[in-house]
């Protein structure tokens, strides 16, 4: 270690705009916390006040500013660089690495972590892939700068296989450990917080509940033989599907449209009210409140990644609407790919009668997720295990570490 304590940074999308890239900020720093009680983090951030506010009471974390005026292209900047020179290692957290806008810094991050992975060499840190997604990648500079980022990494933590194996396509060729997705863990609010909420909302905590989330991206992040013909007309057909749903439950369910990002309000709007539904909207809740509400959904039917595996996480069964390749993925990792629903082919007869079915065997599909679950859990406790052993010793060697010194 470089100091007395350990010193960690996190490079994701800390903003507090995403509910999954939040989910995960927290999770790494509470699991990391519990093994290490006197880690500190430092957390680069357009958005330093939301990261203290929400946490700073919490943890030992230092919310750093990375706006242009402190000499920043997002996470490439003087503020970071000072991060990684205190820092003994730096983990590049969710699904930052892809293709997308490469050339685009305020979208893109691969084309800043290029740049910060031999830096992070230069000042003796070590950076780490953890429990990272990767991809989709459009192009071969693009796969080639995922390529080096990866390979110039310490230690290469993937959340799911499908990443993995883009790993080695990509031709990376150091070990990858598989682990699960830190947002696995994120501690989860009481059951009376998500009563109060749903009460807000003007939703009967009494009454059952089916979760639906959708995205402004519609289908702009699948392949173009894969897209829509009318990207506009989804939301009817999701709203419609709904309401055939409804009318084909076994017991009527009240919707309650969840909101993972400030980008996608709009859209969770305009679903709301034609599928006569309210909006949970991350605006207004932390991902420890929105999990709570959605342990007492029936179903989730969500389009976002991590609204799906936030649900997962709470237990509540799942449905995926794919807007993505790693949406799919995971529905193929649950083993339910029966339920994995590719935009192109949606109707309200197809959506209704899937979102029917799921819902009148939810328990059923409960039953087959849950032990999947449990694994993926087990991985996101592992990455944290395995951070810990390689770079700051087994909580028993910290424990005794200082008294042996005394002695």
């Amino acid at each position: 270690m470089k100091g007395s304590h350990p010193r960690i940074t996190l490079l994701g999308n800390n903003s507090g705009r995403n509910l999954g890239d939040m989910a995960i900020m927290s999770s790494i720093m509470e699991s990391l916390s519990k093994r290490m009680p006197n880690a500190e983090f430092y957390v680069p951030t357009i958005k330093p006040e939301w990261v203290r506010e929400h946490y700073g009471h919490r943890y030992n974390v230092k919310a750093v500013n990375v706006m242009p005026w402190t000499l920043s292209l997002r996470l490439l900047g003087l503020p970071t660089l000072v991060c990684l020179a205190k820092s003994d290692v730096a983990l590049i957290c969710d699904g930052i690495i892809f293709g997308k806008k490469l050339f685009n810094p305020a979208f893109n991050y691969l084309i800043t972590l290029v740049f910060l992975v031999p830096l992070a060499r230069l000042f003796g840190c070590k950076m780490v892939c953890y429990s990272t997604g990767i991809g989709p990648f459009q192009s071969k500079i693009s796969r080639l700068f995922a390529k080096w980022t990866i390979q110039g990494c310490d230690l290469v933590m993937m959340r799911e296989r499908d990443s993995e194996k883009l790993t080695q396509d990509i031709g990376v060729t150091k070990p990858v450990e598989l682990t699960g997705d830190a947002a696995f863990i994120n501690p989860v609010s009481d059951d009376k917080v998500a009563v109060a909420i749903v009460r807000e909302l003007g939703l009967d905590p009494e009454k059952p509940m089916m979760a639906i989330n959708a995205t402004a991206y519609l289908d702009t992040w699948l392949n173009p033989s894969e897209r829509l013909s009318d990207p506009k007309g989804l939301l009817k057909t999701i709203a419609a599907g709904v309401k055939r749903a409804q009318e084909r439950a076994t017991d009527k369910f009240q919707p309650l449209i969840v909101c993972t990002h400030p980008m996608d309000e709009a859209t969770c709007r305009e679903l709301a009210a034609m599928c006569d539904g309210k909006v949970l909207t991350n605006s207004s809740y932390l991902s420890h409140d929105i999990q709570a509400v959605i342990r007492r959904c029936g179903i989730l039917v969500g389009m976002r990644f991590h609204s799906i595996v936030l649900a997962s996480s709470v237990e509540t069964p799942v449905v995926g609407l794919i807007y993505a390749p790693k949406v799919r993925g995971y529905l193929k990792l649950l083993r339910c790919e029966e339920y994995s629903l590719e935009l192109a082919s949606l109707t309200p007869e197809y959506l209704g009668d899937k979102l029917a079915e799921a819902w009148n065997s939810r328990k059923e599909l409960q039953e087959r997720q849950r032990p999947i679950i449990g694994d993926l859990k087990e991985g996101a406790e592992h990455a944290a295990d395995l951070l810990c052993s390689k770079y700051f010793g087994s909580p028993r060697e910290r424990a005794v570490n200082p008294l042996a010194k005394a002695v």
